[in-house]
């Protein structure tokens, strides 16, 4: 057997306030995060609010027909300016009435005039197909082209066509464990023998192929027609052709010791409604079993009864890569005594 003697990242790393504040600014918001429906703003004088880590925006079709994404915080005292989504030729914010016009630009401040250029800061959004991504730096690395390797897999391997796909369903779960514990249960196979035996046979499997592209890792079962891909650092993408269907997640930190994940369903059209309900009662099913184990994690790193985890060196490679990403972008200012 290979010993296991990969390192992880310190388990104080999930458990403190100021370490999840130093990933809010150096690893969630400037990454290409899952936003929702594209569908949403598909036509001029639509709006849709979301968030990238702890920052809020909005992304918007302006009258222009322009696809924008535009941080969701009022220039004048940092108020949300919009929520949900809908159909407006302007952003109101709801403190002092400050409104934007939907391409970020100031319309009007209430009995003052405000510095020439004040506007919402534009942020970067892409889609694929209907499904929408967005990203606080506006020099982002293009979308396309980091998931291409993934688009080739859910073509080649589930026989989807990703532009079909129409949105059905959003579940949204709390779970009380670091949003870091919660990508690392949904990014390793190492566990599904054990714990996913009945709801995913065969995964984990030697069949079972990871491949860690970059700031792209990607999976897939071809006897299943299963591909994944992870982007780093917080979207997870499933795709498995014998359902039809495509799950999108979304995880973003609530604190130190609480993540949201939202998972949409998409499913080609051709899946009739009552199927698509049986296979979400089923995926809902896979993640009830994990939901428990990152809970678990977290009460165990929450001990400090253990300071660093030992990985598999192979079964969980992809862990080792989000370990190194991590370090990557959170810099010098970390301490990590690691000596692998």
């Amino acid at each position: 057997m290979t010993p296991a003697t990969v390192r992880t990242i310190p388990t104080s790393w999930y458990v403190d306030r100021d370490v999840l504040g130093r990933e809010q600014q150096l690893v969630l918001a400037p990454g290409w995060s899952y936003v929702g429906d594209a569908r949403a703003v598909a036509e001029s004088g639509t709006f849709l609010a979301a968030s990238l880590g702890h920052l809020p925006i909005v992304v918007t079709r302006d009258r222009d027909g322009e696809l924008r994404a535009l941080a969701n915080v009022c220039r004048h005292r940092g108020a949300v300016v919009a929520e949900g989504c809908g159909r407006r030729s302007t952003l109101q914010c709801p403190y002092h009435g400050w409104t934007y016009l939907l391409d970020g630009s100031l319309h009007r401040a209430p009995g003052m005039e405000a510095p020439e250029g004040t506007r919402l800061p534009q942020l970067a959004v892409a889609t694929v197909g209907p499904l929408l991504f967005a990203c606080a730096d506006p020099a982002a690395e293009p979308l396309a082209p980091l998931l291409a390797p993934f688009g080739e897999l859910v073509r080649d391997i589930a026989g989807i066509d990703v532009e079909t796909v129409e949105r059905r369903r959003r579940i949204e779960h709390v779970i009380d464990a670091n949003w870091k514990a919660v990508v690392e249960n949904f990014i390793e196979c190492y566990h599904c023998a054990l714990v996913h035996a009945t709801t995913l046979p065969g995964f984990g499997s030697e069949e079972y192929a990871v491949e860690l592209q970059g700031r792209l890792q990607t999976q897939r079962l071809d006897e299943a027609r299963f591909a994944f891909a992870f982007l780093y650092p917080n979207t997870l993408v499933s795709a498995y052709g014998d359902g039809g269907a495509i799950v999108a997640r979304a995880l973003a930190p609530a604190g130190p010791g609480r993540t949201t994940v939202a998972l949409d369903y998409w499913f080609e059209p051709r899946v009739p409604e009552g199927e698509a309900d049986e296979w979400i009662a089923w995926f809902e099913s896979v993640i009830a079993e994990d939901v428990p184990l990152c809970e678990s994690v977290q009460v165990g790193y929450e001990s400090r009864a253990i300071d660093r985890g030992l990985l598999h060196p192979v079964r969980e490679a992809g862990l080792a890569h989000f370990h190194r990403l991590l370090r990557d972008d959170l810099g010098d200012g970390m301490v990590d005594d690691r000596a692998d």
